[in-house]
């Protein structure tokens, strides 16, 4: 075998094996987290869902180029525009859907523990 051309010692699959756990740490978010961020971009809630204790405030940062809300039930960040933050601050458990309501197909859901 050829140093650096495969096999799990090599040079070629610890880059290849780095960078997929790089692009995989992206899309890792805390089960429970005391304060969480949701952001908003291209069209989506990122992540769709998340799970926070009870007393935790969600921040909601809209990355988009256009303007979007997050509203649920008996929450509503308002209009975000572009690089615009909204924290809520969660004081009862329950499940919380939520949407855009500038662009409602955008969904979301927040469950507080």
């Amino acid at each position: 075998m050829t140093p650096g051309t495969s096999g799990a010692g090599s040079a070629v699959w610890s880059r290849r094996h780095f960078l997929s756990l790089l692009a995989m740490a992206a899309f890792v978010r805390p089960a429970n987290a005391e304060g969480a961020v949701v952001e908003i971009h291209q069209f989506k809630f990122v992540p769709a869902e998340i799970e926070v204790a009870v007393g935790s405030t969600v921040t909601f940062t809209n990355l988009d180029l256009v303007p979007h809300t997050a509203t649920g039930d008996g929450f509503d960040t308002g209009t975000l525009k572009k690089g615009e933050s909204k924290e809520i601050t969660f004081s009862e458990a329950g499940d919380f859907p939520y949407l855009c309501t500038l662009h409602r197909h955008m969904k979301g859901r927040l469950r507080v523990r």
